[in-house]
């Protein structure tokens, strides 16, 4: 699936109810921020430097710094992990694990009435 940053940004934003042009150091601002930084870096074409236009950043560095440690920090938040996961699970056309869950659950069922089949007619004989 491709995004463009613009769609990427919006989708967080959206997902977060934050605005990442917003200059706060607030966990709730910077862990997106970095989750933003990282998509687009992996997905798009996008310098450090444009990076940091498209957020209102000056300069590249904080960018950097934000890909290089804050990004390795918020993975020990669980909120934020899995929603890196999943953001990148669909970026990649992977299932997400909901759904995944949902196939599971499904196939279990369709076994427990094979087996019940089973008992019956070995109870019937």
């Amino acid at each position: 699936m491709e995004m463009t940053p613009l769609e990427i940004r919006k989708k967080i934003e959206f997902d977060f109810d934050i605005v990442l042009k917003n200059q706060c150091r607030l966990r709730e601002y910077v862990y997106p921020r970095s989750i933003y930084f990282r998509l687009c870096r992996e997905y798009t074409e996008l310098t450090l430097q444009e990076l940091a236009e498209s957020v209102g950043l000056k300069t590249h560095a904080t960018v950097l710094r934000s890909l290089n440690f804050t990004f390795y920090d918020m993975l020990y938040e669980n909120k934020y992990k899995n929603y890196y996961e999943k953001f990148r699970r669909q970026m990649e056309g992977n299932p997400t694990l909901e759904h995944e869950n949902k196939l599971l659950k499904i196939q279990v069922q369709e076994l427990e009435r094979v087996v019940e089949g089973y008992r019956f007619n070995l109870i019937g004989q």
